[in-house]
């Protein structure tokens, strides 16, 4: 039987793209048709052939296989939320006194030689308190909050600082998040992509030997999406009055893990 193959540049982009895609985790081609035209033959080396064509039995005998890798490295970074909030029998007393308490507190954050830049207001708000008395429902008053969100670089003086703002809030002052963030994770990232090349490529041996064939060179390698550096939250709640003294924080571990997908040819 004639086979005839069209080849054109964009046969070349349609063909590969269309082997990655429908390789899955694992694909394995082999060639069993001694017959069939050589792909060596064509300038483009290993050619696909056009959309509505058929694929030569070896125009791409090769393996597709998907690695992971993982490391666990320490969080080096704390994210601080924090709420101040004050209450006046009117709005603009209110917003008043909550400008001087977050000023306070952002004073205190500054001092203990935290950047303005890992400052950052993540929310205000400003609404009337209501008294239900009789079936009647009367605005008592007007609180006033806000929420700054605070990027903590030094763990060592973090429970130091937390401590420290939370005093210069006072009681208008609460803590209501903690969590703990690898940034600094560029080694510990090029340790996961390191083992994850090494898991697929020793995947892609073992399935070339159980196929009897040698593996040959890496055609391709696509990084799939890493989760790097995920925010790990901190059981931490700290009194508004209490008296500023370090509190101790764990750090713990954190994760990274990278996938990639490997194409192999046959030598």
């Amino acid at each position: 039987m004639d086979l005839t193959l069209t080849l054109t540049r964009r046969t070349v982009v349609l063909g590969v793209a269309t082997l990655l895609a429908a390789g899955g985790a694992v694909a394995v081609g082999l060639s069993g048709n001694s017959s069939a035209p050589n792909a060596s033959a064509s300038p483009y080396g290993s050619v696909l052939a056009a959309d509505s064509t058929a694929v030569a039995p070896d125009a791409f005998p090769g393996i597709t296989v998907q690695g992971t890798g993982k490391v666990t490295g320490t969080p080096d970074t704390l994210i601080l939320t924090l709420t101040v909030s004050d209450t006046a029998s009117d709005v603009s007393s209110a917003m008043n006194t909550l400008a001087s308490t977050m000023g306070a507190v952002q004073n205190s954050l500054s001092g203990n030689k935290v950047a303005t830049a890992d400052q950052k207001t993540s929310g205000l708000n400003v609404g009337p308190q209501y008294e239900n008395s009789s079936g009647k429902t009367t605005v008592t008053g007007y609180q006033a909050s806000e929420n700054l969100t605070v990027t903590l670089r030094d763990p060592k003086s973090a429970g130091a600082v937390i401590a420290a703002a939370s005093a210069a809030g006072g009681n208008a002052t609460q803590i209501s998040g903690l969590s703990t963030d690898l940034q600094n994770d560029a080694g510990l990232l090029g340790q996961a992509r390191d083992s994850a090349f090494n898991d697929a490529k020793a995947k892609a041996a073992q399935y070339a030997k159980s196929a009897g064939r040698t593996l040959g060179q890496v055609v391709r390698v696509e990084e799939s999406d890493s989760n790097p550096a995920t925010p790990s939250p901190v059981d931490f709640r700290a009194p508004a009055a209490a008296a500023p003294s370090a509190v101790p924080i764990q750090m713990g571990s954190t994760d990274i893990t990278v996938s990639v997908t490997v194409v192999f040819s046959f030598a």
